[in-house]
C-alpha cells in the first residue's frame, strides 16, 4: 500500500520567552554574591542564545529540501542528524529528529524512521504537539511494508479520529477519510469526512481550516449531497 501524507510543518510552537528556572546559591560575603550573580546571568544568556541558535539552524536547514536529484533525502537526513547533535538540548531539539525521520522514511528506512519518531514522542512535553506527532506516526506506520505495522497505524489513526479531545482530531478525521478513499471504500470515507464537516466545517467559510475546505471538495467528488 502506498499511502502518502503531508509533513505538518506548522507544528513548531516554541517561544523564546520560555522561563528559565535556576537556583541561586548563597556563597557568602559580597564577593561570593557577585560571583553567583555573574554565573546566573551567564547561564541565562547561554541558555537563551542556544535557543535562538537552534531556531536559526532549524529554518536555515529547510534549504536542504532544495537539493536537486537523487541526493536530496540523503542530504536532508545527514543535515538534520548533525543539527540535532548540535541542538539536542534546545527546546526545539526534537523537531530536528522529526525531519530526520521524514528523510529516513523517504529513503525507504521505514523501521528506523518509526523508531525515531516514537523516541521523539516520548521526549515531547507538550500534549498538543504529542497528539500531532502521534498522528504523524500513525500515518508513517500506514506506509510500512509490514502488515502488522500497518494495522497498528490504522488502529492509532482511528483512535485519534474518534476522540474529540485530541488536538489532532480534525486532521485525524481527514486522513482516516482519505485512507478509506484510497481503499475505494467511499461509504467510510464519506462517514469520516462528514464528521469532520459537522465538527469543524459548519461555520463561516472565512474561519474554516484548510482541511475543512479540502474535505468539502472531496465530498463533492463522492457524494451528490455536497
Amino acid at each position: 500500500m502506498n499511502f502518502s501524507y503531508d509533513t505538518i510543518a506548522s507544528l513548531l510552537d516554541v517561544s523564546l520567552d520560555k522561563a528559565l528556572a535556576y537556583k541561586k546559591y548563597i556563597l557568602g560575603g559580597v564577593a561570593g554574591i557577585a560571583i553567583a550573580a555573574a554565573a546566573g546571568v551567564g547561564f541565562h544568556w547561554y541558555w537563551q542564545a542556544s535557543q535562538e541558535a537552534a531556531q536559526k539552524d532549524f529554518f536555515e536547514l529547510l534549504s536542504a529540501y532544495e537539493v536537486p536529484g537523487d541526493q536530496k533525502w540523503t542530504t536532508v537526513e545527514k543535515e538534520y542528524r548533525h543539527a540535532y547533535e548540535r541542538n539536542k538540548r534546545a527546546g526545539i531539539g526534537p523537531m530536528f529528529r522529526v525531519y530526520q525521520a521524514d528523510a529516513l522514511a523517504a529513503l525507504g528506512k521505514q523501521d528506523e524512521a518509526i523508531t525515531m519518531l516514537e523516541e521523539v514522542i516520548r521526549s515531547i512535553a507538550s500534549r498538543e504537539l504529542q497528539d500531532f506527532m502521534k498522528l504523524k506516526l500513525a500515518l508513517m506506520k500506514l506506509d510500512s511494508k509490514q502488515l502488522a505495522v500497518q494495522k497498528d497505524g490504522l488502529v492509532a489513526l482511528k483512535a485519534i479520529a474518534e476522540n474529540s479531545n485530541q488536538a489532532a482530531n480534525e486532521a485525524g478525521l481527514y486522513y482516516l477519510g482519505y485512507f478509506f478513499f484510497a481503499q475505494n471504500d467511499m461509504a467510510q470515507a464519506k462517514n469520516y469526512w462528514q464528521q469532520l464537516m459537522v465538527k469543524y466545517g459548519m461555520k463561516d467559510q472565512r474561519q474554516q481550516s484548510g482541511l475543512a475546505e479540502q474535505t468539502r471538495g472531496k465530498l463533492k467528488l463522492i457524494s451528490a449531497d455536497w
